[in-house]
């Protein structure tokens, strides 16, 4: 018997969860005065966009001032949406001709993860140094690959930094389901040990980067992170990241619905009507297959994954539970009957071996032994 418990995932899939990373078309503002730069194309850049007021018109700038952007003194603005700015070009006297406006570029607030003021620093030196100016971190796409890019803003002034980087936070951290603290689980078992590696190369960086306190534990027995979401207090964190395998993802979400269903007062024997999952769940992929990770992403990678969760992109999934008539025995998302389904079991209890060696042992073994199995589903 089955029945459904839904999860959210932060995921590439549903209304609204990209549209963000989506480049605009091309279009020339009402005035025909400028031509304005909007969103993040799939090679890193900007493309020519529509005003960002929507209706023709120029939003009130919150902050405006003169920064160096790519060695080029630029006229920068804040408005409620977006980043804007555009090179100063000084007017050459007696000069005739019509010169061209020059272009105007722009980045979406919602595309922004970090903000940090740069320093230069000397070796071993960890804290102050001489101000350099901002540097904005921001999330693009290629394709369904998401990674970071940064822009630096030059200016000296320590006031003047300060005021944009307070006032960039302040946006920042007012974007709804972007996390702050995050209990992190690792199986360091999975696919040749890679898991921590994976972790701590390519995703803490980035957790870092975005002021996400990660609590972390790395499962040392099968069953672990069953028992370590049965005992955690989860009132203490926005979500819950595992990193593993499609094994480890299907431990996890198992013990985050049983605790679902504890923390609800429900018995999860016999006729149960299963509650949502408290807290998000984020995948970062580190095993042998990783379906689970790549239907949620369109992509096995590490980063895009990570940058998902950072963004608060959240993706509702299906999960199903499996019982008798008088007792639950899991939470799960499928299940596998005969031939599969022996393989699976059969790989999973011989995990001592190589992984391409275990697989083909499962089926030969399989094959060598099949037996016809009777059994009818209830809907």
């Amino acid at each position: 018997m089955a029945s459904r418990a839904p999860v959210r995932f932060p995921g590439s899939g549903g209304p609204g969860v990209n549209k963000h990373l989506s480049p605009r078309s091309a279009r020339s503002d009402s005035m025909g005065e400028r031509r304005r730069v909007s969103a993040w194309s799939e090679d890193g850049g900007a493309r020519a966009g529509g005003d960002p007021g929507g209706g023709g018109g120029r939003l009130v700038p919150l902050l405006r001032g003169i920064f160096h952007v790519e060695k080029t003194s630029c006229d920068v603005s804040l408005t409620s949406s977006r980043l804007l700015w555009s090179p100063i070009r000084p007017d050459t006297p007696g000069s005739s001709k019509v010169q061209a406006q020059p272009q105007e570029a722009s980045i979406e607030l919602k595309d922004i993860f970090s903000v940090k003021l740069k320093r230069r620093r000397l070796a071993g030196q960890e804290k102050g140094g001489t101000l350099l100016g901002l540097t904005i971190f921001v999330c693009i796409r290629k394709g369904h690959k998401l990674k970071e890019k940064a822009i630096d803003f030059h200016n000296l002034s320590e006031d003047f930094c300060d005021i944009w980087h307070r006032q960039l936070k302040e946006i920042l951290n007012g974007f709804p389901n972007r996390p702050k603290c995050l209990k992190v689980i690792i199986n360091p078992h999975s696919h040749k040990g890679e898991a921590p590696n994976v972790y701590y190369r390519h995703v803490a960086p980035l957790f870092k980067l975005a002021d996400i306190q990660a609590h972390v534990t790395e499962t040392n027995y099968k069953g672990h992170a069953l028992t370590l979401l049965k005992e955690c207090e989860l009132q203490e964190y926005d979500g819950i990241v595992c990193v593993g395998g499609d094994g480890t993802v299907s431990e996890v979400v198992h013990g985050l619905l049983l605790r679902a269903q504890m923390d609800a007062g429900k018995t999860v024997n016999g006729n149960l009507s299963p509650v949502r999952a408290p807290l998000p769940l984020g995948i970062i992929p580190s095993g042998t297959t990783d379906v689970l990770a790549y239907s949620l992403h369109g992509i096995k990678h590490p980063v895009t994954a990570a940058l998902h969760i950072i963004m608060g992109n959240i993706q509702p999934v299906d999960a199903c539970t499996f019982s008798t008539e008088d007792k639950l025995l899991r939470f799960g998302f499928s299940s596998m009957f005969g031939f599969g389904g022996r393989s699976l079991a059969l790989a999973e209890k011989h995990r001592w071996m190589p992984s391409s060696q275990r697989r083909d042992f499962a089926v030969i073994k399989t094959l060598a032994s099949l037996k016809l199995v009777y059994f009818s589903i209830i809907a």
